[in-house]
């Protein structure tokens, strides 16, 4: 015996192959990752700010530096566990040395996701985007929001001059 509670087994594989049959992705972008295999670490960014403008005069440039969305601090997420000082303990034996998988079809992967076949020990992926709409302003119709023409209020008809 070796000092350890549960003793890995004889045929446990610490480091594994990933094996994928068939892979078929129409679109990645945007900050995305496929990972085929293992990694320690991945950390997909993505800051944008999506613009729609009816016309392109005279608007101007848009920056990201207006707009705390993107200065914002990332929440705090907690974790009971860890903050009581109790230990978690993860056991996993890998009892094949590969990691198998028959085929993949995807349609599109965007904003900082993250594909992967093997194995991953962090994931922090952040997105974030700032949709700005720049439409005019639609006209008043008329008789609604003014008195209409030559001051005439709307829905009082006008006398007929005299004889």
């Amino acid at each position: 015996m070796d000092g350890r509670i549960n003793p890995a087994p004889e045929n446990e594989y610490p480091i594994r192959t990933a094996e994928v049959g068939c892979i078929s992705i129409i679109d990645i972008s945007l900050s995305s990752i496929l990972q085929l295999g293992d990694h320690a670490e991945a950390t997909p960014v993505l800051r944008g700010l999506a613009l729609q403008r009816e016309t392109l005069r005279g608007k101007g440039d848009v920056y990201f530096e207006a707009y705390d969305i993107f200065d914002r601090p990332l929440p705090v997420l907690r974790d009971p566990v860890a903050e009581a000082g109790l230990d978690v303990s993860i056991g996993r034996y890998n009892h094949s040395p590969r990691i198998c998988v028959g085929g993949i079809r995807i349609i599109a992967v965007s904003a900082s996701s993250i594909i992967q076949a093997g194995n991953g020990m962090r994931h922090t992926a952040e997105s974030r985007i700032k949709h700005i709409r720049q439409y005019r302003r639609p006209l008043p119709y008329p008789g609604i929001a003014d008195d209409g023409p030559a001051g005439d209020s709307p829905g009082k008809s006008k006398e007929a001059p005299g004889p």
